[in-house]
């Protein structure tokens, strides 16, 4: 039997329309072989009376979406909302106050509680960061779901819509994407992750550990990332930014409504022309940024100028779009403060992770910043001031 949701107040904010509170259930999904990580993260959140969920089929081929579907289904009588946290999610300090305050916040969105440093989604934060909001849009051609919180009906859905829809051969975060599509949540994660992803003692059973390390795009202590009572959410997103970490491309994914998860990706470079930034007019301001860069000869020898180059011009994008969003030519725009810095400052580790030893990437990726502050930088001067 699932046990009974954690309930938790959640007092509506002055003139908003008053709602029940909210009343969690959580539950831990795992394939047997980590069912002692399982039980670990459970016992941790023995407050929010976490159920640990086992493959139903351990024998067959490594397929997350099996378990998914069981953790998904085992919501808890009573339950406004469910999370499903994978066993190697690493919940970030008072956890359980952090969420119930966000699902309260927005109790009818599907909440992503951890993006990793390298995804679409990271850049959409940082531009949430750098605009002074509290939570950005999922802009993944997934569902990031290292620990994801669904409101309790649309969670008991899932399974029915992944079984008619023969799903089978999904992974669970296409298969979530597709679902909540087509039932019109909207998936948000807030910039301050509420949870990491642990790099150091598991093994990707499906093989994502190709990927390199997956870290939280930006942890902080909760003392830096008050949520207000009504949290700002960032909107009007168009072309987000993204770093081909597999390539180590920097690129620009555009909106395309024919596309599953409505974005299709170019150059950064191509874009970026299209938008009256000349190839020559780039190539400088480059060379001025990398003549600046304090550890250049370092950094040339760990990840090449090649690399280099293409963290630069994602940074630049990334300042150009965020200034372009604003619209005040990036004059409200927050590079330093403590959400901004701690989303800018994964960029270049997220970027990339595959190409430096895992024991030098701490090292390397923080010498990056610097870089990348003058990319933003720069992309924010460059950008046009709407009329």
């Amino acid at each position: 039997m699932a046990p009974s949701p954690a309930p938790y107040p959640s007092p509506a904010p002055s003139g908003a329309v008053a709602r029940p509170p909210v009343r969690l259930s959580v539950a831990v999904m795992a394939h047997p072989r980590r069912a002692a990580a399982a039980r670990a993260l459970a016992e941790r959140l023995s407050g929010l009376g976490a159920a640990v969920v086992l493959d139903p089929d351990p024998d067959g081929p490594p397929n997350a979406l099996r378990t998914a579907l069981r953790a998904w289904s085992a919501v808890a009588p009573g339950a406004t909302h469910h999370l499903v946290l994978q066993d190697d999610a690493l919940p970030a300090e008072d956890f359980a106050e952090r969420l119930h305050a966000l699902v309260a916040a927005q109790p009818d969105a599907a909440i992503s509680l951890f993006t990793e440093w390298g995804s679409r989604s990271s850049y959409a934060l940082r531009i949430a960061a750098m605009c002074g909001r509290q939570l950005a849009p999922v802009v993944d051609d997934y569902v990031p779901c290292v620990g994801l919180v669904l409101p309790a009906d649309v969670a008991r859905g899932f399974e029915v819509h992944a079984r008619a829809e023969s799903c089978d051969g999904d992974p669970d975060d296409l298969a979530l994407l597709r679902y909540l599509l087509a039932r019109g949540v909207r998936t948000l994660v807030p910039v301050a992750n509420l949870v990491d992803h642990d790099n150091d003692t598991t093994t990707s059973l499906v093989g994502n550990t190709v990927h390199g390390p997956r870290s939280a795009a930006c942890l902080v202590p909760p003392a830096l990332a008050p949520l207000p009572p009504v949290p700002g959410v960032l909107t009007g997103l168009g072309t987000v930014p993204y770093y081909d970490f597999w390539g180590q491309y920097s690129d620009a994914c555009v909106p395309d409504a024919s596309s599953l998860d409505g974005r299709v990706r170019t150059s950064a470079r191509v874009f970026l022309r299209g938008h009256g930034v000349a190839e020559e007019e780039l190539s400088a301001a480059l060379a001025a940024a990398l003549e600046r860069c304090p550890e250049r000869a370092f950094l040339t020898e760990r990840v090449s100028e090649i690399v280099l180059t293409e963290v630069w011009i994602v940074s630049f994008l990334l300042g150009f779009l965020a200034a372009e969003l604003e619209g005040g030519g990036g004059a409200t725009l927050d590079l330093t403060g403590p959400l901004p810095a701690a989303a800018l400052a994964t960029l270049g580790p997220g970027a990339i992770r595959r190409v430096v030893p895992r024991r030098l990437l701490p090292a390397v990726g923080a010498l990056l910043t610097p870089l990348v502050l003058e990319g933003v930088r720069a992309g924010i001067a460059r950008a046009p001031l709407r009329a």
